[in-house]
């Protein structure tokens, strides 16, 4: 039965019926309070509820794991690092160390983030978002070599993760390995022919390489595909150019920024 949520009392209704009761009272009706607003979209609201339920018990983790979403979600990553790291004082796992590693990853602490990384790894060694997490902080630090190694892996051990070739092509491209990067986006495609991403992708490598004509060709696959695209503007202005060249290879076009 589908529960219709229309106010957020009845939003901590139903957080109230779902949780059990672990902490005081008092400091229980603040976190679910605080959760209501949260899960309602009203974060900077839903602050000094959590606040209130961790000065009322200071072992509630879940208003400390509660508050430094809020703080994430507005983008102070400070104080959401802050909080994660005392949730994860109380009792130590996988999704804090994730979620810190992320923090110190906004916070541009890459090296800090590698420790995070592999603190969640070695509670959950097969958790793909954890290892493209560390491989996207290798790349951050220009060790592109473990980045490659993180993928591949990734991929070798879970072919069917298309994010895995995603960010292995991205990286391939950003490192101007064009040819390299069509053969990875190419590996997307046979796995799933309908995803877009990739057909952009490759005409954007193939733009890259002089080869024009494979590049409309692909451009016109993914704007078949995804017509209401971000880049759809783009795309047609692209393809257009692209079909006033006579011949392959024509010097006188720019390519892509």
């Amino acid at each position: 039965m589908e529960i219709e949520v229309i106010s957020d009392t009845n939003l901590g209704k139903v957080i109230n019926a779902i949780r059990p009761v672990k902490y005081n009272n008092v400091s229980y009706r603040f976190c679910v309070s605080g959760d209501a607003l949260r899960l309602a979209n009203k974060h900077k609201e839903s602050i000094p509820h959590y606040l209130q339920a961790i000065m009322k018990d200071r072992n509630n983790i879940d208003a400390y794991v509660g508050i430094a979403r809020s703080y994430k979600a507005i983008e102070n990553f400070e104080k959401a690092l802050h909080y994660f790291k005392q949730a994860n004082l109380i009792e130590p796992e996988f999704s804090l160390y994730l979620e810190i590693g992320m923090c110190d990853f906004a916070l541009a602490r890459y090296e800090e983030a590698l420790k995070d990384f592999m603190s969640a790894i070695r509670l959950s060694p097969d958790n793909l978002d954890a290892q493209t997490w560390l491989a996207l902080t290798h790349e951050e630090l220009e060790e592109y070599s473990m980045a490659f190694l993180i993928y591949d892996n990734m991929i070798e051990k879970h072919p069917e993760y298309l994010n895995a070739y995603i960010n292995k092509g991205t990286l391939e491209m950003s490192i101007d390995q064009y040819k390299e990067a069509t053969s990875t986006f190419s590996q997307v495609i046979k796995i799933n022919p309908d995803f877009y991403k990739a057909y952009f992708g490759i005409a954007l490598c193939f733009d890259k390489l002089g080869m024009f004509k494979d590049a409309k060709r692909y451009y016109t696959k993914f704007i078949n595909l995804k017509p209401q695209a971000e880049v759809a503007d783009f795309v047609r202005a692209r393809i257009f150019k692209l079909s006033k060249i006579k011949r392959p290879g024509c010097s006188h076009l720019s390519l892509v920024n």
